[in-house]
């Protein structure tokens, strides 16, 4: 599926796909980041964290959807998106991450809308949630724009590397969708 979204005059061409082994470079040039992974569990990544983590996400469990986020213009990679699936219980958990080049272009919002309609339509999922760092304010106000709403706050659920993180909690159900 390709999305076309105004950015700065022009219209930038992005696109999802499936994850390749040859997507290593341009995924390490967001992972070795301090500020990509400054919300998350894990510290801005070596070259071979990144072809490890590769590596496991072409392994993965069938119900765990990655899809990297591709910039048409140049077939580079700017980000990825993810559905994990709990089919027994009809929901999934949705997560992004875009390069800090590509960041406030609304890519992220995009993708989350095309993954929420996924999850709902082909998925027949009942319940799609998100969680975010509760200092990450631009990834809070994408969740609002999909329609989520906030549930609560997981209290240190996530170690850090300076110590630990509440987690907001947001979802959208089918009937809201």
């Amino acid at each position: 599926m390709e999305l076309r979204k105004p950015i700065g005059g022009y219209i930038m061409d992005y696109y999802l796909r499936d994850l390749k082994r040859s997507d290593i470079e341009d995924i390490h040039a967001y992972t070795a980041l301090p500020e990509v992974s400054q919300y998350q569990s894990w510290e801005p990544q070596t070259y071979e964290e990144t072809e490890a983590f590769v590596e496991m996400l072409l392994n993965r469990d069938e119900n765990w959807m990655y899809n990297v986020i591709v910039d048409a213009d140049t077939d580079k990679v700017i980000g990825a998106v993810q559905l994990i699936s709990d089919i027994k219980n009809q929901s999934g958990e949705i997560g992004y991450i875009v390069h800090p080049e590509y960041w406030g272009n609304g890519i992220a919002t995009d993708i989350g809308r095309t993954i929420i309609k996924y999850g709902f339509k082909v998925l027949k999922l009942n319940r799609i949630w998100a969680s975010t760092d509760i200092r990450n304010t631009a990834s809070e106000i994408v969740l609002q724009k999909l329609g989520m709403k906030h549930e609560g706050i997981l209290r240190q659920d996530t170690k850090l590397k300076d110590g630990y993180r509440d987690s907001l909690i947001y979802s959208i159900l089918k009937e809201e969708y």
